[in-house]
């Protein structure tokens, strides 16, 4: 699970972009010398800034995405449906540790209600906040299953998660196509089979278009 960590304030803030700007003139200093115009290119001029603005979009810290995710599940609902509720094709963003390269992710979750629901877009979102840092594809996809089964106290739940590393496709291998594809599941899509396979029949059927 996500480390209790303090968020800090906006001058620890300042203090990692500012850290972060100077890595990536490092970088551009390194590309300068395989011969890239870094020093005399305009396009150049503010890249490391950029870059560094750029990261810390992509790469939420675990404090905040921590904070808001125990909001969202303070602001649950009362369960009048006991179906499974689907949150399908979530595209988002995140990063391999590996390499610290993007992974662009399409990412389904379910979940069997128990007492309470959990507001539609809040799925979404809390998708979105999990892929935003560097973490193992794996641990994305047990830790969704995770959260919607243990801490909503749903009576099950289920995580299928595609991604698109770039780290694979860009470099290495060059696997422009490949995708690699993992699941979780929790309590009743665990014990029976025909659950969890009508979750997976749903969220990997083709998608159509609704208008």
């Amino acid at each position: 699970m996500i480390d209790d960590l303090d968020d800090g304030d906006e001058g620890e803030k300042s203090e990692v972009l500012l850290q972060l700007e100077t890595a990536f003139g490092s970088i551009l200093d390194a590309f300068g010398k395989m011969g890239y115009p870094v020093k005399t290119d305009d396009n150049f001029a503010e890249t490391a800034l950029r870059a560094a603005k750029a990261t810390l979009e992509m790469v939420k810290p675990p404090g905040d995405i921590k904070a808001e995710i125990d909001l969202m599940l303070a602001r649950t609902f009362s369960a009048r449906y006991d179906e499974m509720v689907i949150s399908k094709h979530n595209i988002c963003f995140g990063m391999c540790p590996h390499h610290l390269l993007p992974v662009i992710y399409r990412v389904s979750v379910a979940y069997l209600p128990g007492e309470r629901v959990l507001g539609i877009s809040k799925l979404s979102r809390m998708v979105q906040l999990l892929a935003r840092r560097p973490v193992l594809q794996e641990d994305l996809t047990h830790e969704l299953a995770e959260i919607l089964h243990e801490r909503l106290e749903t009576r099950g739940s289920a995580a299928y998660v595609e991604g698109l590393h770039l780290c694979m496709a860009a470099r290495g291998i060059e696997a422009h196509e490949a995708r690699v594809v993992t699941s979780g599941v929790r309590g009743v899509f665990r014990d029976s089979a025909a659950t969890r396979q009508e979750f997976l029949d749903l969220v990997t059927a083709p998608q159509l278009n609704l208008l």
